[in-house]
């Protein structure tokens, strides 16, 4: 049985307990993006995981890539004029590097957790979920705001969006034991909108074992049947070619 709780945290009057599967599946770990793919259609997380094929995911994503990699040289200091990409967040990302300087914000965290939630290395051998954000400030010594840059649309991806806030949270309290209180902020850089979320210990801990079950349904499966539709099969560059990894792709 694993206690998904850390032996720090007296400020819960429950402990929730689950069983901890005998043997891990052939994708032993996994993050919010990968959940998300692996629950809209197994096959596509089969190839690009067991069989490890790497997904063409388009110049969409390589600007995201470039823009969070101008974000994070700004706010610690290795950037000395202001991106232009980042321009409806001027006066936020100013202050992030403030802070970086006074030591109160960390970048680009590479977070691992063991299947018990115990943190670990991103890349430990029992690392069971891994975590990647771009900041935390933290602002008291039991409160911080957790801060995710968005590029793209805003529309369209609300509950993907804030299921990955939810899993920040409660990321963000199994790592630092003393917090009380997390905001999560998704910042929507080509939007200058931004969306946010408080949450308390024990609010985020309500939705934690769901979470958990759904990452033990991607992480102990040995099946990944294929899910074809319009929608899930959109974007995907398997089913690209004379020759697609996937024969199952719709257009």
């Amino acid at each position: 049985m694993v206690e998904l709780v850390q032996d720090k945290r007296p400020d819960l009057d429950h402990v929730i307990v689950s069983d901890a599967p005998n043997e891990l599946g052939l994708i032993p770990a996994w993050s919010h993006s990968t959940l998300k793919t692996f629950e809209s259609c197994a096959y596509r997380s089969y190839i690009a995981k067991v069989k490890r094929i790497q997904e063409d995911y388009g110049p969409a994503a390589k600007r995201g890539s470039d823009i969070h990699k101008l974000a994070e040289d700004y706010v610690k200091g290795e950037l000395g004029e202001f991106p232009s990409e980042l321009k409806k967040f001027k006066s936020q990302y100013e202050t992030l590097r403030t802070l970086f300087i006074d030591a109160k914000v960390e970048v680009e965290g590479d977070w691992g957790f063991t299947i018990d939630w115990e943190p670990c290395a991103w890349m430990a051998r029992d690392v069971w979920a891994r975590i990647k954000l771009d900041a935390i400030v933290h602002e008291t010594e039991t409160s911080a705001r957790v801060i995710d840059y968005k590029t793209g649309k805003m529309f369209g991806n609300e509950i993907s969006h804030s299921q990955q806030a939810m899993t920040y949270a409660i990321g963000t309290f199994f790592r630092y034991p003393e917090l009380q209180h997390v905001q999560t902020e998704l910042w929507y850089l080509d939007h200058g909108e931004t969306t946010l979320q408080a949450y308390t210990r024990d609010e985020a801990m309500v939705f934690m074992p769901k979470l958990h079950e759904r990452a033990l349904t991607m992480t102990t499966a040995t099946l990944f049947p294929p899910n074809p539709s319009t929608y899930n099969c959109r974007w995907c560059s398997y089913k690209k070619g004379e020759d697609p990894y996937c024969q199952h792709g719709m257009d």
